[in-house]
């Protein structure tokens, strides 16, 4: 039996090689299931490593074959629910396989159109990424992705870094994508809001960089224009940023000059939220005097007295499948890019 000894530092392969009287590779050979030692021995220095509390070291391991059991996951915004439902799911996926997520807040413009910071928030995006790598990451999930992040998905390529896009996506990219058909989604919501006798709509849509966005502008659009409508705001301009403080803003705007107003579509949950605010601020009902819709279904969209109109988003199957996308990719798959379209689903409650 050896004797157990606390410890100020973690214990390692050498410890492990000390305490059992044989040289660290044969340690390594132990533990890794190598050929080398006989398996007397390699159940002796198994228990000793496991009763001196021995665990191997990630980074040591990538250190020597360039890959650990690791993935990156590069959220948006790790304050919007949204992020972290698909990141829970994602810890699931990826520890049932034995490999642990890295998660990064990458930060993006919440209360502009993405635009003016589009450079800014590429290279934010670019430096968490390679931090990533340096540390060893097998690969890596983005669901920042605008369109200024191509190069980056090039680098990536060009250095064999498996990628997976989740939610968003860089248009043309040859890397595996999970998400939703974002256009027909907005039109599902389009089409429930006319069919409501809605006519005076509005759109709300998010950053004009961002493929989910512009996909689901795209979708309001093009359902107003198939019942002969158009957007109430057109001339304003349908995109903003995608929180709550954009979605008041733009509302309050929109309600101080036109009381025609009968409807808004939002881009997302959060800025129908912000829609809600200003609606009760400006004294219009919803939905008698105006109907409010989201897309996401966030958690909060269906708790209590809020009862969002909205589109649900299959945010746990989107996470695992991404993890099972990545962890092919890591293995060795060479096989032609994934593009998987999960389905979506209307959810018609109390704002519209």
């Amino acid at each position: 039996m050896v004797e157990r000894r606390e410890r100020a530092r973690r214990t390692t392969m050498n410890d492990v090689a000390r305490v059992a009287g044989v040289s660290s590779a044969s340690v390594s050979y132990a533990l890794t299931g190598a050929p080398g030692v006989s398996d007397e021995l390699r159940e002796r220095i198994r228990a000793i490593a496991n009763e001196l509390g021995y665990r191997p070291s990630l980074v040591a391991q990538g250190l020597k074959t360039g890959r650990a059991r690791s993935i990156g996951l590069l959220l948006a915004d790790i304050s919007n629910p949204f992020y972290t439902e698909i990141a829970a799911s994602a810890v699931a996926a990826a520890g049932d396989e034995g490999y642990e997520v890295l998660i990064s807040h990458v930060g993006l413009g919440q209360d502009t159109d993405g635009d003016d910071d589009g450079e800014r928030e590429a290279a934010r995006l670019a430096a968490v990424a390679r931090a990533h790598i340096d540390r060893y990451t097998s690969g890596l999930m983005l669901t920042s992705l605008l369109a200024s992040d191509r190069p980056l998905l090039e680098e990536l390529r060009r250095t064999h870094v498996p990628v997976v896009q989740l939610y968003r996506r860089v248009p043309g990219e040859p890397s595996d994508w999970v998400g939703i058909d974002d256009h027909a989604a907005a039109g599902d919501v389009m089409n429930h809001l006319i069919a409501t006798g809605r006519r005076h709509i509005v759109v709300l849509g998010g950053q004009r960089s961002s493929y989910a966005s512009t996909a689901r502008a795209a979708g309001f659009v093009d359902a107003l224009r198939a019942a002969g409508l158009q957007p109430a705001n057109l001339d304003q301009g349908l995109w903003g940023g995608i929180s709550r403080r954009s979605g008041y803003e733009r509302a309050h705007e929109l309600f101080a000059g036109d009381t025609r107003v009968d409807a808004v579509a939002c881009g997302n949950d959060l800025i129908a939220l912000g829609v809600l605010d200003a609606c009760r601020d400006a004294g219009r009902a919803v939905p008698e005097d105006v109907a409010v819709t989201g897309i996401d279904d966030m958690s909060f969209a269906s708790v209590g007295p809020l009862q969002l109109t909205t589109v649900s988003v299959p945010r746990e199957q989107m996470g695992r499948r991404g993890v099972q996308l990545l962890l092919r990719r890591i293995d060795g798959d060479s096989g032609p890019p994934v593009e998987e379209v999960l389905p979506h689903r209307l959810r018609v409650r109390d704002t519209a």
